[in-house]
């Protein structure tokens, strides 16, 4: 049985704008989906937090990247618009945006509870969400207070000791070559989960030893099609938006920002096991590197991106063979970015290869950061 919340907007009657099954079912398990009453009377739903939610989103759409704007869209038509989409906006209140929150992160029978970074990111959108409705005069500026799920040391670094990556390594060859990539690229690249599941082997130089990160894969949604559609004739408008009810979450490939691209020397055990790939399984240039033992639907030269959602389920599984729990990709990141620090890469180059600026490193990596002085002497 869910958990029974407590909260001024709780509700005597079910109700009555929808009759969808899958939005019933919400209604019964969170009391937030039904009508709001105050002072007795039906309160007007002439504005609701959905319609608030979806200025926002067409507001914010020019100034972010397409990838930031499709994680903020996700995120806000997962978690935000089934449970208080319906909710009057003007008289939404700190109380009822806890309770969500607090609903979120236990979980019930149905739904897995949510990490504590994804319940923040949550509550950061519902913020900023109402900030902009009071900027625009939309609604009433309400004092949310302090922020009530804040990450604590989210900038903080956890590297893989040498000890455990020499565990995951050896794990790791015990597999298939799809594996082993799986777990190498973004060890000696620094590559990101979305930044490998969009590397390409024409990314890959090997006469050179050299590869180019320039792309990632994120999911979107869009609408669904009909067998007789085409997901060619989709404009950008079309799959960003999210006024159809029938709407279908599809991978995307997006270009990053001149900033975050970049080239550099692929680390040698890496290379040789791209090699040995590249010889014996003789990839096609369009074909998805973290997809290399898998058999990829394609029409043409289009081949099915990997899913990150399984590459992550991949290396869970791999970490706990190797005695290392709830591994992820962002400690093969900050492992990678320890190393290229304790073998002598200055601060400019390492931020480079990241694709992030300086001062990131600088905060997330301080603590390996070579401190020292003697440089004075040859001043003068």
């Amino acid at each position: 049985m869910p958990q029974k919340l407590e909260n001024t907007y709780v509700i005597q009657q079910k109700n009555s704008f929808s009759n969808d099954a899958a939005h019933k079912e919400i209604c019964m398990e969170y009391p937030f989906s039904h009508s709001v009453k105050k002072d007795g009377n039906e309160a007007s739903r002439q504005f609701s937090v959905k319609e608030l939610a979806e200025l926002w989103l067409t507001d914010i759409q020019e100034i972010l990247r397409p990838s930031s704007y499709a994680c903020y869209q996700a995120y806000t038509s997962k978690y935000i618009i089934p449970y208080i989409g319906q909710l009057q906006a003007g008289v939404f209140c700190k109380e009822d945006l806890f309770t969500m929150l607090e609903f979120l992160r236990v979980g019930n029978g149905k739904r897995n509870s949510l990490s504590q970074y994804t319940i923040y990111v949550v509550e950061s959108i519902v913020r900023a969400m109402f900030r902009y409705g009071a900027e625009m005069g939309l609604v009433p500026e309400i004092a949310f207070g302090k922020a009530g799920y804040i990450i604590k040391n989210k900038k903080d670094a956890l590297p893989l000791s040498e000890l455990e990556m020499q565990q995951l390594i050896n794990t790791a060859r015990q597999h298939e070559m799809d594996i082993q990539i799986q777990v190498m690229l973004p060890l000696y690249t620094g590559a990101s989960l979305s930044e490998l599941c969009g590397l390409k082997w024409e990314d890959i130089d090997l006469e050179n030893g050299k590869i180019h990160i320039h792309r990632n894969l994120m999911r979107v949604q869009q609408k669904k099609l009909s067998s007789k559609e085409d997901t060619e004739n989709i404009s950008d408008k079309d799959i960003k938006s999210n006024k159809s009810k029938k709407m279908a979450t599809v991978l995307k490939e997006f270009e990053l920002p001149e900033s975050e691209c970049r080239e550099f020397i692929i680390p040698e055990k890496l290379a040789r096991l791209l090699e040995l790939i590249a010889e014996k399984k003789n990839p096609e240039k369009e074909r998805y590197v973290a997809t290399i033992d898998k058999k990829c639907k394609h029409t043409g030269k289009k081949y099915s991106p990997p899913d990150g959602r399984t590459l992550q389920n991949h290396l869970k599984s791999l970490g706990e063979q190797a005695w290392i729990p709830e591994l992820t990709f962002k400690r093969l990141r900050d492992t990678f970015a320890v190393m290229c620090l304790q073998a002598g890469g200055d601060l400019y180059s390492v931020a480079y290869v990241l694709g992030v600026g300086i001062n990131a490193v600088c905060e997330r990596y301080g603590q390996w950061l070579v401190k020292s002085d003697s440089f004075i002497r040859g001043i003068g």
